[in-house]
Order: C-alpha cells, then sequence, then structure tokens
C-alpha cells in the first residue's frame, strides 16, 4: 500500500484495498444484533464469538508468539467484552471497540511480566517513529520460486519479527483491514504517527523478505 494514499479510506468495517482478512472478515453483524449484543441476548453473543473468537485469538497469538497464552489471554479479553457490552453503543462500528479491549488486555500483560521479571519496559507506544531501530537479519530466501502458502508464510514471519508497535499496526491494518484513524484511536496515537509507523514497518518488511540487508540502521 502506498505510503501517500488518499486520506479517503474504507469505512473500518471495510478492508482497505490488498487487505489480507481472515476467512470471517465478510461476516459482520448488522446493527440489529449489535443492539441484541449489547442486551447480551444469547443468540447474538453466539454469533459474535463465532467470528471474534479466532480473530482475537490470532491477534494475541501474533503479539504474544505463544499459543497456550494467546488462549488464556483471548479467554480474559472476551470474558472483558462480555463484561463491558452493556456500555457498547450498538451505532458504532464493533471491530474498533473490541480491538481496543484486546490491544489493552495485551499491554496489561506485557506491563505485569516486565514488572514481575523485573526488567526495564520498553513500551510499544514509546515515540520511537524518529528513533533508531536494530532490525533482525534479513530472512533467507530459497533459490526456488516460494509458492503463494510459502511466501504468505513468510510474510508471516517477517511481521512477527517487527518490533511490537509496528506488528499491532500491520497486524490491525492488513489482517483486520482497519483505518488508519480506527487503529490511532485503538493504539491511542495520532493518525499521522500511525501512518509513519506503517510505512516504516512496509519498509522493514521489504528489507527482511528481500534479504539484501538494508534497514538494519535505518531510522525507526
Amino acid at each position: 500500500m502506498d505510503r501517500h494514499e488518499s486520506r479517503t479510506e474504507a469505512p473500518v468495517d471495510e478492508a482497505p484495498k490488498g487487505a489480507v482478512v481472515s476467512s470471517t472478515e465478510h461476516q459482520s453483524l448488522s446493527e440489529e444484533q449489535r443492539a441484541a449484543l449489547q442486551r447480551r441476548e444469547p443468540e447474538a453473543l453466539s454469533a459474535f464469538f463465532d467470528i471474534y473468537f479466532d480473530r482475537i485469538y490470532g491477534y494475541v497469538r501474533r503479539l504474544t508468539g505463544s499459543e497456550h497464552l494467546a488462549e488464556d489471554l483471548a479467554q480474559d479479553i472476551l470474558l472483558h467484552v462480555y463484561q463491558a457490552l452493556p456500555k457498547y453503543d450498538p451505532t458504532r462500528p464493533l471491530r474498533p471497540w473490541v480491538f481496543t479491549i484486546a490491544t489493552n488486555k495485551v499491554r496489561d500483560f506485557w506491563r505485569s511480566r516486565l514488572h514481575r521479571d523485573g526488567k526495564r519496559e520498553r513500551s510499544m507506544d514509546r515515540e520511537d517513529d524518529d528513533a533508531p531501530l536494530e532490525m533482525p537479519s534479513p530472512i533467507p530466501r530459497p533459490e526456488e520460486a516460494l509458492s503463494a502458502g510459502e511466501a504468505e508464510q513468510q510474510v508471516r514471519e517477517a511481521v512477527d519479527r517487527l518490533p511490537e508497535g509496528m506488528r499491532m499496526t500491520v497486524f490491525l491494518r492488513v489482517y483486520e483491514g482497519l483505518s488508519f484513524e480506527a487503529i490511532g484511536n485503538i493504539l491511542g496515537r495520532k493518525e499521522v504517527a500511525i501512518r509513519k509507523r506503517y510505512s516504516r514497518a512496509l519498509e522493514h518488511l521489504r528489507s527482511m523478505l528481500d534479504g539484501d540487508g538494508t534497514g538494519t540502521s535505518e531510522g525507526a
């Protein structure tokens, strides 16, 4: 996606062009269903869990790198969503609201883990848009042509190796199809900062996938 793309974007419930969305992307709840969800009606809750559990789990697993931990956090997130539903406004998009809760739960986990382990916190909210970034070594590319599945796997592995803030931004933009404005609201950052972070993330991904070694000393 071009770093200078128009500021006119798809609504937050629609994926941007080229987004690698999940198989449940085109499943959504109508406003009537969202109103029923807000009232915690069983049928609406069942539809919500069918659509969102795998998406929340995948988001958390990619951020934590642990399947077991992702299962625990996903259940905690869904419990929090359930408890917060009476405060949800069903006239507003559901996805950004859900992923704001999920993001905050991951943040809480990182902070508690760092505190427990006595490590210095390296927050994903650090103003790192102009700071040097030490990138991992490029991903080796086999000489034979990659199949579509292998290429997608390499992209996912490269995304997993990005710093936390970039990884979260790429996942929400590319895999969940959210607008820069919605991502900024979720992460508590200005839209222009999210656009800049996303462009930098794409540059580093290209460097890792091309295997050219560039970007290792590039400004973050």
